[in-house]
């Protein structure tokens, strides 16, 4: 014989109430993020692969203000070379005793022109507005001339094919006309082209180049293409004032007053100039002309946050399950985010299961 089972009664009324809490259950409103996780959330959504339902239940350890300084460095340099140009050019032999092999005898092979001197310290040449120029100078008062050492400004020598002879005997008949001179025997100079004599007239090439360099400096970890693109504040500036090899960095740096205790500025600055831009071309054959130089700062936010003591960073396994990641301003009044640790950037299109930290995924 079974047992009989008892029989539940459910009341009306209570099923009501029963389906009015599950229902109030389901409306419960989402956790309301901070506004620093409400943008990574809504960046970590933007980004394909990201896998952002951790960032719902994660808080801020905290929010610190950072800063970071973009320097831009141009300096005009200036080269000189001299070259000099040579071209045929007529030479005449005075006649001594009315003879001009007599005058090529007794006569100097070389005319010279004034000394050309030192290039840097006895031409002065103005310095250009632009940033990349050329000026070709040429020095007429040290223009020289020489005389043919072919045919000592005879102009004509004898002929190479024939060897002066006039006659053609490569085929076994003197009586055949060379065809280099026409029978004649002789033949026009080929190295002065019949002028018996060479100008020589030196050129000095000018030329100005700049040389830009972009440092970077911070107390956080705001990748540089993110401070570029950032909105910053020049806070200090020099520009077209006259640069040397011998001017002081040091003496130019004085007037800025904007070093904090992390960002050591005017340390940085003059490290850095000597190490890439004084010492690459302290030795050459160059000069420093003029020096553009501008400093720019961007305050940001370096936001450090966990996601439960199961999500470890991957990325520095010394900050355990705490991660960072940077908002800084961009042009527009609007906050964009820095991370590099979130630790599901891949595959997170699968869901939470498949999703994974890897480093090469972090997108600038």
């Amino acid at each position: 014989m079974s047992k009989a089972k008892r029989e539940v009664v459910l009341d009306v009324n209570d099923l009501s109430e029963m389906g009015t809490s599950l229902e109030e259950e389901n409306d419960a409103p989402p956790k309301q993020l901070p506004k620093p996780l409400a943008e990574l959330k809504e960046y970590v959504d933007s980004k394909f692969c990201y896998y952002s339902q951790p960032v719902g239940e994660s808080e801020i350890i905290s929010v610190e203000p950072k800063i970071a300084y973009q320097c831009s460095m141009k300096i005009l340099v200036e080269s000189r070379k001299l070259r000099m140009k040579t071209q045929p050019y007529p030479w005449k032999t005075e006649r001594v005793l009315g003879s001009r092999a007599l005058g090529r005898l007794t006569e100097d092979t070389e005319i010279t022109g004034e000394a050309i001197g030192n290039l840097w310290t006895d031409y002065s040449v103005p310095v250009p507005s632009t940033d990349k120029s050329k000026q070709v100078f040429a020095l007429s008062e040290s223009t020289s001339y020489s005389r043919c050492s072919n045919c000592r400004a005879k102009c004509i020598v004898s002929c190479s094919s024939c060897s002066g002879s006039g006659g053609n005997s490569s085929y076994g008949d003197n009586d055949l006309k060379c065809t280099g001179c026409k029978g004649s025997g002789k033949m026009r100079c080929p190295k002065c082209r019949g002028n018996g004599g060479f100008r020589h007239v030196p050129t000095l090439t000018v030329k100005w180049f700049t040389c830009q360099t972009l440092w970077f400096y911070q107390n956080s970890f705001l990748h540089e293409k993110k401070i570029r693109k950032g909105e910053r504040t020049c806070i200090w500036s020099v520009n077209h004032i006259p640069w040397s090899k011998s001017s002081s960095i040091e003496a130019c740096i004085q007037t800025i007053h904007d070093d904090t205790p992390d960002i050591p500025l005017k340390a940085n600055i003059i490290r850095d100039y000597y190490e890439k831009q004084f010492n690459p071309m302290q030795y050459k054959d160059n000069e420093m002309r003029r020096l553009d130089f501008s400093v720019e700062r961007m305050n940001f936010e370096e936001v450090c946050y966990t996601m439960g003591e199961s999500h470890v960073n991957k990325r520095e396994p010394t900050l355990d399950n705490t991660f960072r990641f940077c908002r800084y301003p961009v042009f527009g009044e609007q906050t964009a985010i820095y991370e590099n640790d979130y630790p599901y950037n891949c595959c997170g299109c699968f869901g939470g299961k498949t999703a994974w930290y890897a480093p090469c995924c972090t997108i600038l």
